[in-house]
């Protein structure tokens, strides 16, 4: 079911399933201590890496095959950190 989706829709399904989880983990935890991070600020420094290696895969992905599709998933994902970045302000 997931595989007949466009790379686009499975791009924003994952980052807005992910800041969620992220959002929601960070209302319902407590502060962490002074000496190291809590679980949310874990979730959001593992987001970095995680875009940046998915974006690679789509790159990989639209060489190999030449698909539109995957040009347009990276374009997503762009959006959705100046998106994210942009709304952290309201979050913080």
């Amino acid at each position: 079911m997931v595989s007949n989706l466009r790379p686009e829709i499975k791009t924003v399904l994952f980052f807005v399933i992910y800041f969620i989880l992220f959002l929601t983990i960070r209302a319902v935890q407590p502060t962490g201590s002074p000496h190291g991070p809590n679980l949310s600020d874990i979730f959001f420094l593992l987001s970095i890496p995680i875009s940046i290696i998915y974006t690679i895969i789509l790159l990989y992905k639209y060489f190999k095959s030449g698909s539109k599709n995957y040009l347009s998933a990276i374009f997503v994902v762009t959006m959705l950190w100046i998106l994210f970045y942009n709304s952290l302000k309201f979050i913080y």
